[in-house]
């Protein structure tokens, strides 16, 4: 024990050959499953100390079976960048990253946390359950795709239904995208679309930099999430995190553009085939322009068009841009593997959020005010 009485935390770097394999792990509600064979040589590493050697290796695996950007080692530095503790779970068959805080390590990355070949969610499940072993500690994976946590149900864990993600089929290079909106919208698209183009406002294709960046958050700061509270700035270092990420080029920022003032922003990570677009905003002044739809269509169209791309990822909950233009949602779910009341109250915590979410997408109205 510490002096402040809390359980000392476990050295992390460490192998986890002496651990029972078949000893079985508490859940909540008290009932107890035997856990899937452990990732035998399992280490836990925080990330300031992992050897060059490692983080080659990891750069490498990434380079051949990375789907995510957040699988990435340039990711877990952008994290750890943003003020938290990060810590390396390298076990044969795959790599993730968490973060650490107490007594709770959440996943780095959603969807697909793991960095191992496709198709082989058993292997998540076999890591969550050996790092809780290794560690004591509670393990958090948020918005897992529904897979992978079904997998982790098997092993033990508990699991909560998330909103699923939205994707587009980019097969068609977007030739598609704007008519499927104007299907599903109104006729107040083409008008906002035909504002756009008579007052002259242009698209800027992606660049990084920090200059970039620095558009990038004179945009946010002037969008409606910086009067709710929820912009970059405001929700625990999204700036120092996304502003690596543009400056060292792992992300690039596109622009619609007022002559040359940036009055919207869409944040873009290319991972083989798939395009991760991560974040978007607008400078509330131009709300009449709906300045997010026209990035959305025109915008990807103009810079992705082309270019080998099979998927755009819109990264996030629905909402009614996302319901305009997406081609397939994916189910997702949260996974707990560890102490029960904590697990419950993050739960409850997840539902409530969800709930403001869907609540003022099925009345109509816009995510911002869900933080009314």
């Amino acid at each position: 024990m510490t002096a402040t009485g809390r359980p000392a935390e476990p050295d992390l770097d460490t192998r986890r050959r002496s651990a029972d394999p078949a000893a079985p792990h508490p859940l909540p509600g008290g009932r107890a499953v035997p856990e899937p064979e452990p990732a035998h040589d399992l280490r836990l590493v925080d990330l300031d100390a992992l050897p060059g050697a490692q983080e080659d290796a990891w750069a490498r695996a990434y380079r051949r079976h990375g789907t995510r950007l957040q699988q990435s080692p340039g990711y877990a530095h952008a994290v750890r960048a943003a003020g938290h503790r990060v810590v390396v779970a390298l076990a044969p068959d795959g790599i993730a990253a968490f973060t650490r805080d107490g007594d709770v390590l959440t996943a780095v990355g959603d969807d697909e946390p793991l960095l191992t070949e496709h198709g082989h969610p058993e292997r998540l499940a076999r890591l969550v359950t050996s790092v809780r072993r290794a560690t004591g500690a509670s393990v958090y994976l948020p918005l897992v795709a529904a897979p992978h946590a079904e997998a982790c149900a098997r092993a033990g864990c508990t699991t909560w239904r998330r909103p699923p993600n939205s994707l587009i089929d980019w097969s068609h290079d977007g030739a598609d995208l704007w008519e499927r909106a104007l299907e599903r919208g109104s006729s107040q698209l083409r008008r906002k679309r035909h504002l756009v183009e008579r007052d002259g406002l242009t698209v800027r294709p992606g660049r990084s930099g920090p200059l970039a960046f620095a558009d990038v958050l004179a945009v946010d700061d002037r969008s409606w999430k910086a009067a709710r509270g929820q912009s970059m700035r405001q929700r625990g270092g999204q700036d120092a995190l996304y502003g690596r990420l543009v400056d060292t080029g792992e992300i690039t920022a596109a622009f619609l553009l007022d002559g040359e003032r940036p009055v919207a922003f869409r944040l873009d990570a290319r991972v083989q085939d798939r395009l991760m677009s991560l974040k978007w905003s607008y400078d509330e002044t131009y709300r009449r322009y709906s300045p997010g739809l026209y990035l959305l269509t025109e915008g990807l169209r103009q810079e992705w068009a082309g270019r080998g791309v099979r998927t755009v990822d819109l990264h996030g909950s629905p909402d009614a841009l996302k319901n305009l233009l997406h081609t397939e949602r994916v189910p997702r779910a949260d996974v707990w593997c560890g102490a029960a009341e904590p697990g419950a109250l993050r739960a409850r915590e997840r539902a409530a959020l969800d709930a403001r979410v869907a609540g003022a997408h099925e009345a109509g109205k816009g995510l911002r005010h869900a933080f009314d």
